[in-house]
């Protein structure tokens, strides 16, 4: 496990993808990411790709900076240099946002807001320090590609990529999971991807919200194993054109 682009040899491998939510935050005492991630089937076949095992992370994430820092690492790589998951996808809430976002990059900085436990990372250099990592990493999977695939699947649905995963705990939890394949191989692949999703925590929400996941697994599945490769994105910045704002953004 790994790389999707050695399944790509193999289209008979077996995919698997670890999926996370987040639990309750302040005023949100129902987080709709976790419903959505614990909705998703175990097993998962496409017409163009081997069965996807889905592994949902048992419990919700907890809101806090220093549980996502020690929890994240463990749960990707089991040794230092192997990974677990051929792909990540990270789920959170936008409350403000009434679409669901394809987040395509992440920062290391900038985490001001206080979490569940009332802390905050106002001025931690941690990372600079350790790894000296870039203040900004991309997601390895073919943005552009990927949002084709998954509007084309979903045409009912508002689906965008997204800039801004809104230094917050969403944001953290993306930078986390792809530094740490960054750290290991710099020049690697990242196969990380965050889906920001609203509000809605009525049924139909959760079924709409499951779908959306499964398609964005589907489309990532099937863009990398049309290209064969990952582009390789510039760590130069985040595009302005897909910078909607931060408005509730957890």
């Amino acid at each position: 496990m790994g790389s999707l682009a050695t399944e790509a040899d193999d289209p008979e491998k077996e995919i698997n993808v670890l999926v996370t939510g987040f639990g309750p935050f302040f005023e949100n005492k129902i987080n709709p990411s976790y419903l959505i991630a614990r909705s998703l089937p175990s097993t998962y076949e496409g017409p163009h790709f081997s069965k996807i095992n889905i592994h949902t992370h048992p419990t919700p994430i907890i809101v806090a900076y220093s549980y996502v820092r020690d929890v994240i690492p463990k749960l990707l790589f089991s040794s230092e240099e192997t990974s677990n998951y051929d792909m990540v996808l990270n789920i959170g809430m936008a409350p403000g946002r009434k679409f669901y976002a394809l987040e395509t990059c992440a920062h290391r900085d900038g985490y001001n807001k206080p979490d569940v436990e009332g802390k905050t990372l106002q001025g931690d250099t941690y990372w600079k320090e350790a790894y000296n990592s870039p203040e900004i990493l991309h997601t390895g999977f073919d943005t552009d590609d990927v949002w084709r695939r998954w509007k084309s699947g979903l045409m009912s649905e508002d689906v965008r990529p997204s800039s801004n995963a809104g230094h917050y705990l969403c944001d953290f939890i993306y930078y986390t999971s792809m530094l740490e394949y960054w750290r290991r191989d710099a020049s690697a692949t990242r196969p990380c991807v965050f889906l920001h999703v609203p509000g809605g925590r009525k049924q139909k929400d959760v079924l709409r919200g499951k779908q959306v996941a499964l398609g964005l697994i589907a489309a990532c599945v099937g863009s990398q194993l049309s290209n064969a490769s990952y582009r390789k994105q510039a760590n130069s910045g985040c595009s302005a054109a897909y910078d909607f704002g931060d408005e509730g953004l957890s």
